[in-house]
């Protein structure tokens, strides 16, 4: 069985979807395939217990017979971590190796999730490096091609990783295509390949694919829809209405897939935001509740409101990190996301690298 563990050298490079991605083409290729998340740092209590819900979903995209609680074994946030690093192992270990030995009999390749960066859990023992010799994996790097300082964490990262460990190669996501790709291809693919660390892909940075749904919001800001119409917008881009009403709609205007905040006693803002055709969102800080004809406009228009604690640049602040942070969840954007990766990392090669265990 080959086995995979993904890895990367900073938060939110795109794990689960890479895990999604090969666990498709696995399926497509008519290969039996396992998906593991051994530790979750953020899960969701709908259901009363913590569950991870990007794996929860991609068990579900991928239609994997094992119980959630076996392919993310391990909910380790911040009062677990504590008392693991105070008082010991809490069997986590056994429970790990336990749930990998169940989800994976008989399955030809296993991609298993690693932590949100690299070097995490380290002083709890539960680390990158730790789930890799537990469970004897190799290693896919994965990084965020920002910079050239992008090559810099790679380099950095097999310095840790060290000679013990198999790094199979490492994938470049969001990677400019306009500016930054031909100097990967010429000098940088090259010169990581020279030092061990093959460029198994480079993903393109589409912004198509940095958004968010409307009730990521409500759930981020610890907000309530007051309106009554589904809360499945896509927002893109964020602008906050703080000035007059003439310079507010020349900068809507401009902005599609619109997400407006504006404080909650802005009404002229409010009406004249709903009437920009690419308004998906209207969030209205400091939990001032509209007027009446500005939610029965909003129904009217199908644009969710949403009414929020925090003042209008600390909301802008959270809302801008969702774009590149939001869930794992079925649909277009997620089949968009899926279809770049297959079609930018040699999925053949990393099988082909990846011995048999």
């Amino acid at each position: 069985m080959k086995r995979l563990l993904i890895v990367s050298t900073e938060s939110h490079t795109g794990k689960s979807l890479l895990a999604l991605a090969l666990g498709q083409a696995m399926s497509d290729a008519g290969r039996s395939f396992a998906y593991m998340k051994p530790i979750s740092s953020s899960v969701s209590y709908a259901t009363g217990e913590p569950i991870d819900r990007d794996a929860r979903c991609i068990s579900s995209i991928l239609s994997l017979d094992n119980d959630i609680r076996q392919i993310a074994p391990i909910s380790l946030e911040t009062p677990f971590l504590k008392e693991a690093i105070e008082c010991g192992d809490h069997g986590f270990r056994r429970r790990i190796v336990q749930s990998f030995n169940q989800i994976t009999e008989g399955k030809e390749v296993v991609a298993i999730e690693g932590r949100q960066y690299l070097g995490l859990g380290v002083t709890a023992g539960l680390s990158d490096f730790d789930i890799a010799e537990m469970l004897d994996a190799d290693i896919v790097l994965l990084t965020r091609y920002d910079s050239e300082a992008a090559i810099d964490r790679v380099l950095c990262a097999l310095r840790l990783l060290g000679s013990e460990l198999n790094v199979l190669g490492v994938i470049l996501n969001a990677v400019s295509m306009e500016t930054q790709l031909n100097g990967l291809t010429d000098v940088f693919s090259p010169f990581l390949d020279e030092r061990g660390a093959e460029v198994l892909g480079i993903v393109p940075y589409d912004n198509s694919l940095h958004s968010v749904y409307v009730d990521e919001i409500v759930e981020r800001l610890g907000g309530r829809a007051v309106t009554n119409v589904p809360l499945d917008n896509e927002v893109r881009h964020f602008r906050i209405g703080a000035t007059g009403v003439e310079s507010a709609l020349r900068l809507f205007r401009r902005t599609p897939d619109l997400g407006v905040i504006t404080g909650g006693d802005r009404i002229e803002i409010q009406q004249a935001a709903l009437d920009i055709p690419s308004l998906r969102c209207l969030i209205l800080t400091g939990n001032h509740l509209p007027q009446r004809d500005v939610v029965r406009k909003a129904n009217d228009r199908g644009v969710p409101i949403v009414v929020v604690g925090q003042e209008p640049m600390a909301a802008a602040a959270l809302c801008e990190g969702l774009l590149s942070q939001s869930h794992i969840r079925s649909g277009d954007r997620l089949d968009r996301a899926i279809s770049l990766i297959r079609s930018n990392v040699d999925i053949e090669r990393i099988l082909e690298k990846a011995p048999d265990h």
